[in-house]
């Protein structure tokens, strides 16, 4: 059986091949056609998912699209009327604009969907949930999804047993975490719906200040649940991207908003630390329910929330389950594998059989492939007999390497296949790449990769985290050993590397070891600010001629400036 997923529309489109059970390929369709949170039907990325099988649109059995549209229409309509004494032209333009999206979402899906296959509108949150708890080793988990919003929902807690789902609570728009902090970071001059790691990696900087304001603001509910109290805000009845998302009662008592090109002062790191903390302490309180009343001792994440791996390292200290997993691509993007898995076991009854061990699911490039690219750009290139050795002495000598090989990885996190590398021995390291390649601000922190059997040693309370979700402190002794990677905090996102799942990148690691001491490089992703991460070589050649990188590893060939 043949499923093509499909992910997001708005924006973060992808999609997914799942062949009996199985996920085969997937990629977000940025990659493919540059532009950065491409939105619309990801028909690039449908290609390239039957181009990698071999197949074509006829041998697809049934395609899955990540919202089911009429019940956002019946839902987000009558809630916009309810304010439309309010706005009344923002809640008639959207009403207007519901119905035209909803009719070209429903074209564009029907005309990628072939003539065999049959066509499924998944429900949102349950498809996020799905894309965690049935590509993940648990047969049993607590299930939560936290989002901006969905058809209606903004958060989702469930729970999973073999391949049913069943929701415990939901929390609907207005009431949303997601949009919370992506308003924080559209106040703080940061672009809301993709910049929300900057206010993460900012908090670090400030201290909680005004925690209990926003506890005023984002109130605990219930056992375990929250509620806003919206006269701090306007979100829920005006068009924040040009209004504003916060009311003139949120600017009266914290400061006007910050414009993007002025000054970060105390007041904004401030505010976002105490967001941070308001964000993990609320989770943290519905991941203690969700163990209540589940009983499992595993959870599984998504939701674009989920990619804040500050909250999610809290989780996995505080929150008392045994196992967290949260799957690599938890936006939207990732409902394409969620979607695809959910139908699968629906349609088929068939036991789980599969476990996402690897994200390395996009397009790979042959040696030929890459030989061409370099002989069309006229570029000289050397062939070492150990590329991965080659690699580790062109890092131990202080350079900045763009790291190419085989497939791409799906989700937003660099993981050794379209990386840029560096030494994380060198104090200066960090100030280096920021200046020379990555061009961003100087709060953000680079992460590391790091050999998995010997992250215990660098890192506290890691043993094993493969898709860099996860913020761990690192250990004291080791923080002016690897000053590059240490966030100002004393922690680092960490990704473990396991001989079996990458052999090249392990091989290359275990190699700077033996020259440099440290089983640790500094990883960021291969792209510069604004831009998707490459893809192709072409994109991977332009990419290193339009920075200040020292080499180019693509495949087995190296290039040096």
């Amino acid at each position: 059986m043949n499923i093509i997923g499909i992910g997001g529309y708005s924006h973060d489109s992808a999609a997914a091949l799942l062949q009996d059970g199985r996920i085969v390929a997937a990629v977000a369709e940025e990659r493919l056609t540059r532009v950065k949170h491409q939105g619309g039907i990801p028909e690039r990325a449908v290609q390239f998912c039957l181009d990698r099988a071999g197949l074509r649109r006829e041998d697809v059995d049934h395609v899955t699209g990540y919202m089911r549209p009429g019940l956002r229409v019946c839902r987000r309509i009558p809630y916009r009327a309810t304010q439309a004494f309010r706005s009344p032209v923002y809640s008639a333009a959207f009403a207007g604009y519901e119905l035209w999206h909803n009719a070209q979402y429903m074209r564009g899906m029907r005309a990628i969907t072939g003539p065999k296959a049959r066509l499924h509108y998944m429900e949102h949150h349950p498809a996020h949930a799905a894309s965690a708890f049935l590509a993940s080793p648990h047969e049993r988990a607590a299930l939560l999804s936290i989002d901006y919003v969905g058809e209606w929902a903004a958060t989702w807690a469930g729970a999973g047993e073999g391949t049913n789902m069943r929701c415990l609570h939901q929390e609907n728009y207005p009431n949303s975490l997601g949009v919370f902090y992506s308003a924080l970071t559209d106040y703080l001059g940061f672009l809301r719906a993709s910049d929300e790691y900057k206010v993460m990696g900012l908090a670090s900087y400030g201290e909680p200040e005004y925690y209990d304001d926003f506890k005023a603001i984002l109130q605990a509910h219930g056992e375990a649940w929250y509620r806003f109290d919206h006269s701090w805000t306007q979100w829920h009845y005006l068009p924040g991207s040009r209004c504003g998302y916060f009311s003139p009662r949120f600017i009266a008592r914290f400061g006007p908003a910050r414009k993007k090109d002025e000054p970060i002062e105390a007041r904004h790191r401030n505010i976002a630390a105490s967001a941070q903390r308001l964000l993990e302490d609320t989770v943290l309180r519905m991941c203690g329910w969700l163990r209540e009343k589940t009983g499992a001792k595993n959870l599984c994440l998504a939701g674009g929330v989920a990619l804040n791996c500050s909250m999610n390292g809290r989780i996995k200290r505080e929150s008392g389950f045994e196992n967290i997993w949260v799957q690599p691509a938890s936006g939207d993007d990732g409902i394409a594998i969620g979607g695809a898995l959910q139908l699968y076991h629906q349609l088929t009854g068939a036991p789980r059989s599969y476990v996402m061990e690897s994200a390395l699911l996009g397009p790979t490039w042959s040696d030929a492939a890459i030989l061409a690219c370099v002989e069309r750009a006229k570029l000289r290139t050397e062939r070492p007999g150990n590329v991965e050795q080659r690699t580790a002495e062109l890092l131990a000598e202080g350079k900045i390497v763009g790291w190419f090989q085989g497939a791409m990885e799906f989700g937003p996190r660099a993981l050794g296949a379209r990386s840029i590398l560096a030494d994380p021995t060198r104090a200066d390291m960090k100030d280096l790449v920021n200046k020379h390649v990555k061009f961003r601000e100087e709060f953000r922190p680079f992460a590391p990769s790091v050999l998995q059997e010997r992250a215990h040693e660098y890192f506290d309370g890691c043993i094993e985290s493969p898709f860099m979700l996860f913020v761990y402190p690192v250990r004291p002794e080791k923080r002016g050993v690897l000053p590059a990677i240490t966030h100002v905090d004393g922690t680092a996102r960490v990704q473990t590397v396991s001989r079996a799942g990458n052999p090249r990148y392990y091989g290359m690691i275990e190699a700077f070891e033996r020259l440099r001491g440290a089983p640790v490089v500094l990883n960021t992703s291969f792209n510069v600010m604004g831009e998707p991460i490459v893809n192709s070589p072409e994109d991977a050649v332009r990419c290193f001629y339009s920075t200040g990188m020292d080499a180019l590893v693509l495949g087995d060939h190296v290039l040096l400036k």
